[in-house]
């Protein structure tokens, strides 16, 4: 017997996951933003205090938007920001095999990007950074909704070459 509750688990994590993924996605872009035009005093500390577990924050490292430092480091938004487009777009609709592939390139690229940096072999540089945490992000968000898609059904399984 199909359709009954248990089969609506894979759509209900979907119509859950997605707006999560763009939400938290979009926090790291909206917290300065957010502590630079409102009063949101202790909320405010408590929103940026969520992200310290997940970067190192240097400052150096560190985009300020509207006066307010950002919660992580360039890099880290960039990955931030890839998940929530990622999410948002959830294209192009690849094989597993493939989207696998998408995330060891963005992953291969955004560490090329740290090692040159970390050898003084260039400068740090924000739009390097936040582009190859963008694609790593990216590749990421897409390849998990589209992953939770067919699950759920929403779309036929694609061949693993």
């Amino acid at each position: 017997m199909t359709g009954g509750p248990r089969d609506d688990g894979p759509r209900l994590l979907l119509r859950v996951l997605r707006p999560a993924f763009v939400t938290v996605g979009v926090l790291p872009w909206l917290v300065p933003l957010l502590r630079a035009y409102l009063p949101l005093g202790t909320a405010g500390v408590w929103l940026d205090a969520a992200f310290a577990t997940m970067c190192h924050r240097l400052p150096e490292r560190s985009l300020v938007l509207a006066g307010v430092a950002m919660p992580v480091c360039s890099r880290c938004a960039g990955v931030f920001g890839g998940v929530a487009l990622g999410a948002l777009a959830a294209w192009p609709r690849l094989s597993p095999r493939r989207h696998k592939l998408a995330i060891t390139a963005a992953g291969a690229a955004m560490l090329a990007d740290v090692v040159t940096q970390d050898l003084g072999l260039h400068p740090l540089w924000h739009a390097t950074r936040i582009t190859t945490g963008l694609l790593f992000g990216y590749a990421l968000g897409a390849a998990s909704i589209c992953a939770l898609r067919r699950d759920a059904g929403g779309e036929p399984p694609l061949p693993t070459g």
